[in-house]
């Protein structure tokens, strides 16, 4: 528990002084925090998962739950690999873990503004009705969206701040460059892992046959939404 409590504190710290966050990403706070930092962000994401399934009833509550933390998890998996390989090509050359702890944290940030945001996403569906159906949906793609421009704004910043504590060049081509990996990476995941919501007119499945792409869904939900034809 006193682990726990420790590792609460250093996270929080680092996340609102950047010079902590820099020092944290080269240096670690012991052998358990990249275990907290994964448990956290994986109880933050379910907490707003939970919401999101919620429309359809409350087993697909339970499966968006489990969904949305293995979304970012899973995202995470295949484009760390991407970001250690450019910054050992062009970067501060970071180890490993050091490049692990420069991600998780910058995500708890997005797992951070999700989890707060959790408590207007439940009043939503709890009051809505199969008609609003398409606003939930534009809802959570504008939360999403939002999230994800904080959490490339925090990586910028704890990689510059971890470059200025290690006296290292800072290099932002290379993080917004593996910011768009992780978005495009992070957008085909959450289409292959969908639904999310639930849409009133299908039955409920634990997963849909791969269909169209994001973005044109995307494009169609929003004409739907201004009541033009798509």
């Amino acid at each position: 528990m006193q682990d726990w409590q420790r590792h609460v504190r250093v996270w929080w710290h680092s996340l609102v002084v950047a010079d902590q966050a820099g020092a944290l990403v080269l240096r670690g706070s012991g052998a358990g925090f990249l275990r907290f930092l994964f448990l956290t962000i994986a109880l933050l994401y379910a907490v707003y998962g939970f919401s999101m399934g919620l429309f359809a009833g409350v087993l697909p509550a339970f499966v968006s739950m489990l969904k949305l933390p293995a979304l970012y998890l899973c995202s995470i998996a295949v484009s760390v690999p991407s970001l250690y390989a450019l910054n050992c090509l062009l970067g501060p050359r970071l180890h490993f873990d050091q490049c692990l702890r420069l991600v998780l944290l910058s995500i708890s940030a997005n797992a951070v503004a999700l989890g707060s945001y959790a408590p207007v996403s439940y009043f939503f569906v709890l009051t809505s009705y199969e008609s609003t159906y398409f606003f939930l949906i534009m809802m959570h793609v504008a939360v999403f969206a939002l999230s994800g421009f904080l959490s490339v704004g925090v990586i910028l910043m704890i990689s510059r701040a971890t470059a200025r504590v290690g006296g290292t060049p800072f290099h932002p081509g290379i993080m917004l460059a593996w910011g768009i990996i992780y978005g495009l990476v992070g957008s085909q995941m959450s289409w292959f892992l969908r639904p999310w919501v639930g849409s009133p007119a299908e039955a409920y499945t634990l997963f849909r046959p791969i269909q169209s792409s994001f973005l044109e869904t995307l494009w169609r939900l929003v004409l739907e939404l201004l009541g033009m034809q798509p």
